[in-house]
């Protein structure tokens, strides 16, 4: 659900425009990945585990993430924080696979309901 409209508007209705103008330079000359790694980011810093035990249902997980702490939005954070992520290309092409091999299963088995 929040997943949608960060990607769909590549983080314009989001981040403040200084973070937004670095991720789509970096968007724009790197691909997709990097949106991948600004999504992990904002999930990682805004669901640390305190967060976590205050969101005992899926409406204050979403509350959590469409509030991100601002520190976290700001460019100055965002970026090196990215960069700095501990996820490989070949983790993100495992992971791509993984899912992909999920959706065929899916699709491959009727629904039983």
């Amino acid at each position: 659900m929040y997943m949608t409209e960060w990607f769909l508007c590549i983080f314009s209705r989001n981040l403040p425009w200084p973070s937004v103008l670095r991720i789509w330079d970096m968007f724009f000359c790197e691909g997709v990945k990097v949106l991948f790694r600004v999504g992990l980011v904002l999930l990682k810093y805004s669901l640390p585990l305190r967060v976590r035990k205050k969101c005992p249902t899926l409406y204050e997980t979403l509350m959590a993430l469409k509030e991100p702490p601002p520190q976290v939005l700001k460019e100055e954070f965002l970026i090196p924080a990215m960069l700095t992520l501990k996820i490989t290309e070949d983790d993100m092409e495992r992971e791509h696979r993984k899912q992909l091999e999920k959706r065929r299963k899916n699709q491959s088995c009727p629904n039983l309901s």
